[in-house]
């Protein structure tokens, strides 16, 4: 259940990328599918291995994605800034 949660997850990250009109709300769309979605994936995953070394491996992933897909998110929106991007306004 917590794996087809994740992959709904990155689905509907995915479809939100595709079809939102500016950077800003692609990175938003972006950030939570990938953050939650592989989140929600990883724990599924080592829900189902156990805690073994494969598990462990696993863990550790996941603290590295939920450190640094924020990060790259946010560095990204800052550079659409500097560049003097304007939010859609629709």
């Amino acid at each position: 259940m917590i794996l087809a949660v994740g992959l709904f997850l990155l689905f509907v990250g995915g479809l939100g990328h595709v079809r939102f009109p500016d950077a800003y709300a692609r990175l938003q769309a972006a950030g939570v599918g990938d953050v939650g979605g592989a989140a929600l994936v990883l724990l599924g995953l080592i829900a189902e291995e156990g805690w073994t070394n494969t598990g462990g491996l696993m863990v550790v992933l996941l603290l590295f994605l939920v450190f640094t897909v924020p990060l790259s998110t946010h560095a990204v929106a800052k550079g659409a800034f500097v560049r003097r991007q304007r939010p859609w306004e629709g």
